[in-house]
């Protein structure tokens, strides 16, 4: 076991399932299996469960009682931190970009989750560089010290970043585990690459254990380029942990990033076809901001031959369904064109 040693409580739900997509195969000419690591088990499930084992098994034995977390209103992040921090009895300080809510407005997705969970969500100024939310963090962190507490922030620059990576060297193994299992040698896996850590983590895994599964990591907001190296730079921090020669480089994945004019959680006819899609042909409903990005890469590069007809390809379905309730407005809309090959 390539991680075993490491910090770790375990309470979610894995192996998540690896399950034959029939409908969706033949609909696209292709072998899909699906990962399906929306089903992690913690609060609604999603791949920063698998993270959080790492992440919290580390923080408790040093004391750590309260998690201090920064991203967008709607993260899933924030929202599993808060589930972890809630199951294991601390306190989570979630930071999100403004401006507040809006008097009687009412919350939807993971703003709404946030609150349910139990979560302190405090409003800071957006469009705050990497500097200025570190700080925000830090200011946090001082304050519950004064208070007689002891915090720790949850930051992709941190110590936070390497047990997300990690986590994915281990979902690595695991598949690869289930593949064996099943005598499958799939060609290409696609995972959604937001901040990279997932990504890096899925492909310095692979790498590492000889697998011949290329890793295409759609981009969420990135380009490809800035993308190359982050994903470099957590996988080096993952290794260096792990005691491990292995090194990944850009290339040795392929990073999507065919929609740079869709904005982060924008939600436009293209995903929401996808997202309808996927349901309707499997009964399994994917996120539009993270998830239906992935789905319409898979899809157009199958039908552009990029991916070749007959292959057998893995989806990682990492969870964020939340977000479906947050665009119920765009995702129940008729569609400009309706999509002819939803059956």
């Amino acid at each position: 076991m390539i991680c075993q040693g490491q910090p770790r409580i375990s309470f979610a739900h894995l192996p998540t399932p690896l399950e034959a997509a029939p409908r969706l195969s033949a609909a696209l000419g292709i072998e899909l299996l699906i990962k399906r690591d929306d089903l992690t088990g913690l609060c609604v499930g999603g791949n920063k469960a698998r993270l959080l084992e790492f992440a919290i098994g580390s923080l408790r034995g040093q004391g750590v009682d309260t998690l201090i977390a920064h991203a967008a209103e709607q993260s899933n992040k924030l929202r599993d931190i808060a589930a972890a921090a809630a199951r294991f009895g601390m306190k989570a300080i979630l930071l999100v970009p403004g401006p507040p809510p809006a008097a009687g407005q009412t919350l939807q997705g993971n703003r709404l989750l946030f609150d349910l969970l139990g979560a302190d969500v405090r409003v800071v100024p957006p469009n705050a560089d990497r500097a200025e939310i570190m700080a925000a963090q830090q200011a946090v962190r001082d304050e519950v010290a004064r208070a007689g507490g002891k915090a720790a922030i949850l930051d992709r620059q941190l110590d936070y970043g390497i047990d997300a990576t990690i986590a994915y060297v281990n979902a690595a193994e695991e598949l690869c585990q289930q593949l064996a299992a099943a005598s499958i040698s799939p060609s290409a896996v696609f995972i959604a690459c937001g901040a990279g850590m997932t990504a890096a983590g899925l492909a310095l895994g692979l790498k590492h254990l000889g697998a011949p599964m290329r890793v295409h990591a759609v981009s969420i907001a990135s380009r490809a380029a800035d993308l190359g190296r982050e994903i470099e730079g957590h996988a080096a921090r993952a290794a260096q942990r792990l005691g491990i020669d292995t090194r990944l480089a850009a290339a040795d994945l392929t990073l999507v990033d065919d929609h740079p004019d869709i904005a982060y959680g924008e939600v436009t006819p293209e995903l929401v076809a996808v997202t309808r899609r996927f349901a309707r042909l499997h009964g399994m409903v994917i996120d539009p901001i993270y998830n239906a990005k992935v789905a319409l890469a898979l899809v157009e590069q199958v039908e552009t031959g990029r991916i070749a007809q007959g292959a057998r390809v893995v989806f990682v379905n990492t969870g964020g369904a939340p977000a479906i309730y947050n665009e119920a407005a765009a995702l129940s809309a008729p569609l400009i064109a309706p999509d002819a090959r939803i059956s």
